[in-house]
């Protein structure tokens, strides 16, 4: 009979040099080849930014320089605590 369970549940994980990782717009940007000095000229970017505004991390000054609605949308806070109703065992 196989053993039951993750063998290696408990023993320490080997971790490596943690690497930033580039934002989507990031990688728009390197796609299109710009330099930050063309952001706001670029017809490509901005069409992605109109794109992608509402899923995707954007330069909040970008997109004020290429005229979009800047709405504050309120931060909500869920909080994850779940209470468990136990049964009260009367015996």
């Amino acid at each position: 009979m196989g053993r039951r369970g993750n063998p290696n549940w408990g023993k320490l994980v080997p971790s490596g040099p943690v690497l930033p990782m580039a934002t989507s717009f990031e990688e728009a940007v390197k796609k299109l080849k710009l330099r930050p000095d063309q952001y706001v000229h670029s017809t490509r970017l901005r069409e992605w930014a109109r794109r992608n505004r509402n899923s995707k991390f954007i330069p909040e000054s970008l997109l004020q320089a290429w005229g979009f609605d800047i709405t504050k949308q309120p931060f909500f806070s869920y909080s994850t605590t779940v209470r468990w109703k136990l049964p009260i065992s009367r015996h």
